[in-house]
C-alpha cells in the first residue's frame, strides 16, 4: 500500500514538474517573441526615419517633386505618394536660378587663373559650365513633366512590398535591412567625397562659392541623380530576389532525378495552393518587369544628359592629370595632383554604383 502511495506521489511530482517546465518554456517563448516584436518595431521606425530624410533631401535638390503622407492600415505603417504642384513650382524656380547663374559663372571661367592654362582648358571649362546648367535644368523640368509617372512607380513599389510581406510572411526580411545599410553607406561615402572635394578644391585652387556653383554643383546634382536611380534599382532587384526565392521554395527538389533515366517519365502532384501561389508570383514578377520598364523610361533622358556631362568632366580632369604628370616641367604639386584624382573619383563613383547594380538586376531577371 505504501509503495502504491509513493508511486502515485512520484507521478504527481513528475506531472507538476512537466507542467512547470512547460510554463517556463511558454514564458521564455513569450518574452522572446515580445523582444522580437519590439526589435522589429524599432527597426521599422528607423527605416521610416531614414526614408523620410532621403525624401526631404531629394526634395531639397529638386529630385522629388511629389508629395507624400504616412498611412497606417491594420497596424502597418506605410507611405503613399501624390501629385504636387508646389514641387513643380519649386523646380521651375531652381531652373531659373541656374540659368541666371551663368551670367556670373561664365565671365569667371573666362578670366580664371588656371593652373594648366590653354585654349582647350578654357573651352572645356566654359562648355562644362553651360552643359552643367543645361543638365540640371533638363533634369528638374523632366521631373516636373513626368511627375505622375514617378508617383505611379513609387506607389506600385509600395504595393509590391506589401504583397511580398503578405504572401511569404516577410514582415521584415534580412535583405531589407541589408538594403538600408547599403543605402546609408552609399550616401555617407558620397557626402564624404563631396566634403573632401570642397576642402581640396579650396586649398589647391582657392575657389569660392561662384566656382562651386559652376563646377561642383552640377557634378553633385548629377551624382545624386544616379544614386537615386541606383536606390530604385536596388529595391527592384531585391524584390526580384525575393520573388525568385519564393519560387525556389515552391519547386520540388529534383536532385534524386539524376539517378533516373532522362527518358523516364515521373508523375508530380501539385496541389491547388501551390498553383495559386505560383500564379501570384507570376503576376508579381510581371509587375516588377513593368516597373523596371517605367523606371528606365523615366530616367532615360536625365541619365543621358548626366552621363555626357560626367564624361566631359572626366575628360577635363583626365587632361589636367595628364598635363601635371607628363607634360609640365614644374615641380610636382601633390595638392594639385590629389585634387584631380579626387575629382575623377567623385565623377566615377555614382557611375560605378549604377552599373554594378544594373548588372545584378539583370542576373536576377535572367
Amino acid at each position: 500500500m505504501s509503495s502504491i502511495k509513493n508511486s502515485t506521489f512520484m507521478n504527481v511530482n513528475k506531472t507538476s514538474n512537466f507542467f512547470g517546465n512547460i510554463n517556463k518554456e511558454n514564458s521564455i517563448a513569450g518574452k522572446n517573441s515580445e523582444q522580437k516584436v519590439n526589435k522589429i518595431k524599432s527597426e521599422l521606425h528607423h527605416d521610416l526615419f531614414t526614408f523620410r530624410i532621403l525624401i526631404m533631401f531629394f526634395k531639397l535638390i529638386g529630385l522629388a517633386t511629389f508629395a507624400y503622407r504616412i498611412v497606417i492600415h491594420k497596424k502597418r505603417t506605410s507611405y503613399t505618394f501624390q501629385y504636387s504642384k508646389l514641387g513643380i513650382v519649386y523646380n521651375v524656380v531652381l531652373s531659373s536660378l541656374m540659368i541666371a547663374s551663368n551670367y556670373l559663372s561664365i565671365p569667371v571661367k573666362l578670366n580664371w587663373d588656371y593652373k594648366v592654362e590653354s585654349n582647350l582648358t578654357i573651352d572645356i571649362a566654359v562648355l562644362q559650365t553651360v552643359l552643367g546648367t543645361m543638365v540640371i535644368c533638363v533634369t528638374l523640368i523632366s521631373y516636373c513633366i513626368n511627375q505622375k509617372s514617378l508617383v505611379r512607380i513609387a506607389n506600385r513599389l509600395i504595393i509590391i512590398e506589401h504583397e511580398i510581406d503578405r504572401l511569404y510572411d516577410l514582415y521584415h526580411p534580412l535583405r531589407r535591412q541589408r538594403i538600408l545599410c547599403t543605402i546609408i553607406i552609399v550616401c555617407i561615402l558620397n557626402i564624404c567625397l563631396l566634403i573632401l572635394l570642397l576642402f581640396n578644391d579650396n586649398l589647391t585652387l582657392g575657389t569660392g562659392p561662384v566656382s562651386w556653383l559652376t563646377d561642383i554643383l552640377p557634378t553633385f546634382h548629377v551624382g545624386w541623380l544616379l544614386i537615386q536611380y541606383f536606390l530604385l534599382v536596388t529595391i527592384i532587384q531585391t524584390d526580384f530576389a525575393d520573388v525568385n526565392r519564393a519560387i525556389q521554395s515552391l519547386t520540388i527538389d529534383t536532385s534524386d532525378l539524376r539517378l533516373q533515366s532522362r527518358y523516364q517519365m515521373r508523375r508530380i502532384i501539385v496541389n491547388n495552393s501551390t498553383i495559386h501561389q505560383l500564379l501570384q508570383l507570376r503576376d508579381m514578377h510581371y509587375h516588377l518587369c513593368e516597373i523596371s520598364q517605367n523606371v528606365s523610361s523615366f530616367y532615360s533622358l536625365p541619365i543621358l544628359f548626366g552621363i555626357v556631362f560626367l564624361f566631359l568632366t572626366l575628360i577635363y580632369n583626365g587632361y589636367y592629370l595628364f598635363w601635371i604628370l607628363l607634360i609640365t616641367d614644374d615641380i610636382l604639386d601633390y595638392w594639385t595632383l590629389s585634387n584631380a584624382i579626387v575629382w575623377i573619383i567623385f565623377s566615377i563613383y555614382p557611375i560605378f554604383l549604377l552599373t554594378n547594380r544594373i548588372t545584378r538586376i539583370l542576373i536576377e531577371v535572367g
